[in-house]
């Protein structure tokens, strides 16, 4: 594993804006995966941009009762997931595919692997998906892997639903501690740059470029400003 970087970049989603990234949020239905900025509340839409998710993101939630893959529908600004039993305390959704890039008659192949976790709670969770944020007991305490390994130095950003946001490295364990002092949903992100070449099914690549994101919200604290208007680009 020989990995260039370990930061916050600008992920090639051929032709998506930069540092767009998957998040998870509950509804009555069940879960909503919006592609875009959690920060700024632009949600990528149908048509446009998650036209491009192909195949369809799956996720599934995990409790007592083990994993249970959730069944997933396209909507104008999201994907929907349903399913999930009441209370499950982690749901994971992830899409991946391996994309090409034409520079000087060179292409080059990139694997992109987009994740998202929403927690219930801040019960301690191993990781689950290639590069995972997961919490380690106790309200903003998290801890990063990649590789089912602790990614030391990695920088972390920390956004709330309004645009709050608060910028962090891991510690040489992968972890790292934040204050939460606002009500309310927040989003951990993180991403990754592994030069190491590979296949996907059939699909070879050049290297991989992951981004996932870890959502929960925090039930006390100060009140928080309005959140901003859901923003849909037309593409």
């Amino acid at each position: 594993m020989r990995i260039v970087i370990a930061a916050l970049l600008w992920l090639s989603f051929t032709g998506a804006a930069s540092a767009h990234a998957l998040w998870l949020e509950p509804d009555a239905a069940g879960y909503q995966l919006y592609f875009g900025e959690f920060g700024e509340n632009l949600r990528e839409g149908s048509p446009g941009l998650l036209d491009r998710f192909e195949p369809l993101p799956a996720a599934k939630a995990l409790d007592a009762s083990g994993d249970i893959v959730l069944k997933v529908e396209k909507k104008p600004t999201s994907f929907q997931f349903i399913g999930a039993p009441e209370g499950a305390g982690s749901v994971v959704a992830e899409q991946a595919r391996v994309t090409e890039r034409k520079q000087n008659d060179k292409v080059t192949r990139t694997l992109g692997r987009l994740s998202a976790r929403y927690i219930g709670d801040f019960s301690e969770r191993k990781p689950l998906i290639p590069l995972d944020i997961v919490p380690t007991g106790k309200p903003g305490h998290f801890k990063v892997f990649y590789d089912g390994k602790p990614l030391p130095t990695a920088k972390v950003e920390v956004v709330t639903d309004f645009g709050w946001t608060k910028e962090l490295k891991t510690d040489d364990n992968g972890a790292f501690a934040v204050e939460l002092p606002w009500k309310g949903t927040y989003a951990v992100e993180v991403a990754l740059v592994d030069n190491t070449p590979g296949t996907h099914g059939t699909a070879p690549y050049d290297g991989m470029r992951f981004v996932t994101t870890l959502t929960f919200k925090v039930p006390d604290g100060l009140a928080a400003p309005a959140r901003p208007p859901v923003v849909t680009p037309k593409r």
